[in-house]
């Protein structure tokens, strides 16, 4: 059988969740089954060398957000007309309208991913409040949402009115011989950051976002340095760096300045995590915490709040805990002095690679569009 030619649609190849949830499932791909064209709208592209090397060419068409005149409308049909394919994939929001619309004029069946939960915590910018809108327009023609989570699921169903029946939740999945427990990793990176042997290292990955809610992060962990001074925190992501006037602000004031190492953005998060004696997740809301996943592949305990698929993700390799300062440290306080410590660091990696494992992800992706494809 021929592979089934898939376009897919995405916004842009910034650094986030969903680009990297995407290059995972196409580098987990089997190209003899799928055959894949991947069309950008944007110009944001610090990930398009990942895509090439595991031989993927994105094509970028440079619309700019918010204004799309008729040439360049023009030019996004004609360049999923030219990759002749069986099955048009959007990728986020913007992706997923522009993926309905040029499959409406083409009579291409159309599949929308869903990377978040669409709610008002998330506080997506009017433009994409705009763009999830029209959708509405589109969601009767939809062959297949794949939605990233159960509560995003329930959410979109119950309150957007898409149709649970062609829902799949697919959970992103990552590569658990990539991101892995290694001590030469955990060596090396302690000894960059100067951290002394006794120390207990907590670690944050996350942009700079409202949503991420770094505030309560920092709360946390001064309330957790009053019962346990040996601990110092790392914070990983676009914007977490001195020049964020906000972030050294809010530094100063909960005299953090010198407990707390700011890394900025980073691309090898795999060779950082092992370094971590715990990872906190914030946020106010999300879809797939993919840091979750991965810093509980590395054998690192997890604290988080309640929001996406925490709980299923989470399992017994850490803790649930709420989002107010105090609760959140005592939370970190339980998991550091555990003495079943050695057993949840050992289940947390345990759960990852039972159940998101991106093999067994990947496989389903390509039988579902196979299936999708030949109806």
């Amino acid at each position: 059988m021929a592979a089934r030619r898939i376009t897919i649609i995405i916004t842009g190849l910034g650094i986030g969740g969903a680009e990297h949830a995407l290059l995972k499932l196409l580098a987990a791909r089997d190209p003899s089954r799928i055959e894949v064209s991947l069309l950008v709208l944007g110009r944001l592209d610090s990930l398009a060398p990942q895509f090439r090397a595991i031989g993927v060419e994105p094509v970028f068409l440079g619309l700019a957000a918010g204004r799309w005149p008729f040439a360049a409308v023009g030019r996004l049909i004609a360049a999923v007309r030219s990759t002749e394919p069986e099955l048009i994939q959007g990728w986020m929001y913007h992706g997923n309208l522009a993926a309905s619309f040029v499959g409406a004029r083409l009579k291409v069946p159309v599949c929308w991913s869903v990377r978040d939960t669409p709610d008002a915590a998330h506080g997506h910018s009017l433009f994409t409040r705009l763009t999830i809108a029209l959708s509405r327009l589109y969601v009767g023609r939809v062959a297949h949402i794949f939605n990233v989570s159960t509560r995003s699921a329930a959410y979109c169903a119950e309150h957007l009115g898409w149709p649970a029946a062609r829902t799949e939740v697919l959970p992103n999945g990552l590569d658990v011989s990539h991101f892995r427990p290694d001590p030469e990793r955990r060596r090396a990176a302690r000894s960059a950051w100067g951290v002394a042997g006794d120390e207990t290292v907590i670690g944050i990955v996350a942009r700079w976002s409202p949503v991420k809610n770094h505030r309560l992060f920092l709360e946390a962990a001064a309330q957790l340095l009053i019962s346990h001074p040996r601990c110092r925190f790392v914070m990983i992501g676009k914007d977490l760096d001195r020049d964020n006037a906000e972030l050294a602000a809010w530094l100063a004031e909960l005299g953090l300045a010198d407990r707390v190492l700011l890394l900025g953005p980073r691309h090898d998060v795999e060779t950082l995590y092992p370094g971590l004696d715990f990872l906190a997740l914030t946020s106010r809301s999300e879809g797939f915490p993919n840091v979750l996943a991965e810093a509980m592949a590395c054998g690192v305990p997890v604290v988080c709040t309640d929001v996406g698929d925490a709980r299923e993700i989470v399992g017994e390799g850490g803790r649930i805990a709420a989002a107010e300062p105090r609760a959140f440290a005592a939370a970190l306080a339980g998991l550091i002095d555990s003495p079943e410590l050695d057993r949840i660091q050992t289940s947390a990696r345990a759960h990852i690679v039972g159940h998101y494992a991106i093999t067994g992800i990947a496989e389903r992706l390509q039988s579902r569009y196979e299936a999708l494809a030949s109806a």
